[in-house]
């Protein structure tokens, strides 16, 4: 059952009174002779000017939850700072949850009866999270016009039957963040445009090359890491299995259409193909490590790491002198970018419902996008916004939204993503660690087909 509730915040605007005006003394009464009488008049009087008591609007204080890292509270920082100017009265504290543990406390936090106001959820769970009843609507938030100028993907996964339930704020794709001075150090040049991409085989060529330069100088280290090594979630590791289908088939779509079916999808020849490689680069050629190194990328750990547009910006704040560049994302057969991003949403069953509503208004604005970007860079979701932010016109930023443009798509979409989501990642990291690649793909697709079978209509 959806539960929606709305808490509708009341203003009280008090209103001066007008004082009474007083009259001025009247000219003495006149002697009475047969004249006419003379005329009385009133002295004129001054009517004072009305004014006004200050409205004073009522106090709000909203909690706002996000993963840390990814320059996101950095970022929400600049925009709460811009919003605070023109709304004096409501104050929002920001809670992070360490970014691995943030898909786990969601629902925790919305099965509870104190849920944050505002949280970001990852675009493709919004659809899940709005059929659970978690999220309040956002029908009176946006325009027509609002929505024309926003990526219509976006619209799409954080909208249910219709309803939109997310506010689309800014936009991310990946690409291959690369040491420039290890690649130069190997003598690998780097592709800097979309229609120069490698492909998977070139890829890890040039970053073996890379490898072994390093090797040669007494430097171990790994040709490649992610965020979480190896990635859990499907933005990642799925990259590269859908990358190895041809545009549009069920490799490539990776789920039914209606979203509840994946057998006949993540179980395709190529799909296999593509597991198999996944498994080389880990097992096979030790390309990347089988569990997570802090800071490998920036450490000069890894030769490069695969990553969204706004890890820039930490490796600038974090890592200054680190030398680094960005090329495009490798494919096997089709060319291929995850759109997607945490996407803020309402509570439900927040205090203050409304006001979280009001908020983000003015988060998924263009003056709250721009004030976002002021600490971290991403891609803005309004289309009008990218031509105007000269960064997006420069190298290495570019490059992101080029591929955007160019040959983006959704993660596979379903009500049941965080479940999907869930197994295949799982899949992923069992077969990076080893495991039986002709064992565990059938368990794991039998499994998912299972557990979307709920949601079939």
């Amino acid at each position: 059952m959806r539960k929606m509730l709305t808490a509708i915040l009341v203003l009280t605007f008090i209103l001066a009174g007008c004082a009474t005006p007083t009259q001025a003394p009247t000219s003495p009464p006149a002697i009475e002779t047969e004249a006419p009488q003379p005329v009385v008049t009133e002295a004129p009087t001054e009517v004072p000017v009305a004014t006004e008591t200050p409205v004073v609007e009522e106090e709000v204080t909203l909690r706002f939850v996000l993963p840390e890292g990814g320059g996101r509270p950095e970022g929400y920082t600049k925009v709460l700072e811009a919003y605070k100017a023109i709304k004096p009265n409501v104050t929002i504290t920001l809670e992070t949850i360490p970014f691995k543990d943030y898909g786990g406390q969601l629902p925790v936090m919305w099965a509870s009866n104190d849920p944050a106001d505002i949280a970001l959820v990852d675009s493709c769970d919004v659809k899940y999270y709005a059929y659970s009843g978690a999220l309040a609507p956002l029908d009176n938030v946006f325009s027509q016009e609002d929505l024309a100028d926003i990526v219509p993907s976006l619209i799409e996964e954080s909208s249910l039957d219709g309803v939109i339930y997310g506010a689309p704020f800014v936009i991310s794709t990946q690409g291959v963040f690369y040491n420039t001075e290890m690649f130069e150090e190997a003598g690998v040049t780097v592709p800097q445009s979309v229609e120069e991409s490698w492909t998977w085989s070139e890829f890890v060529e040039k970053i073996e090359k890379v490898v072994a330069s390093q090797k040669s100088k007494g430097n171990d280290v790994w040709g490649l890491v992610f965020i979480t090594n190896p990635p859990t979630i499907d933005i990642w590791s799925h990259l590269v299995v859908r990358s190895f289908g041809e545009k549009d088939s069920p490799t490539f779509k990776a789920i039914s259409d209606d979203g509840t079916q994946v057998s006949g999808y993540l179980d395709t020849p190529e799909a296999m193909e593509a597991y198999k490689f996944w498994q080389d680069l880990y097992v096979t050629k030790k390309l990347a490590p089988q569990s997570t190194v802090p800071d490998a990328f920036g450490t000069k750990q890894a030769a490069t790491m695969i990553s969204f547009a706004a890890w820039g910006g930490v490796l600038k704040g974090k890592f200054p002198d680190l030398k680094w560049g960005v090329a495009p994302l490798p494919y096997a057969r089709t060319r291929i970018a995850h759109l997607g991003e945490f996407v803020p949403v309402a509570s439900a069953k927040g205090k203050n419902v409304e006001a979280a509503k009001e908020f983000l208004k003015f988060l998924a604005s263009r003056e709250g996008i721009l004030a976002y970007n002021e600490a971290t860079t991403m891609i803005p979701v309004r289309i009008s916004l990218i031509p105007e932010i000269p960064v997006f016109n420069e190298m290495p930023l570019k490059l992101f939204a080029d591929q955007m443009v160019a040959y983006g798509v959704p993660r596979p979409m379903s009500v049941g993503h965080p479940i999907y989501n869930s197994i295949f990642g799982q899949m992923m990291v069992d077969i990076a660690q080893g495991a039986d690649i002709n064992t565990v793909v059938p368990n794991a697709v039998s499994e998912i087909d299972a557990q979307l079978a709920q949601y079939k209509k």
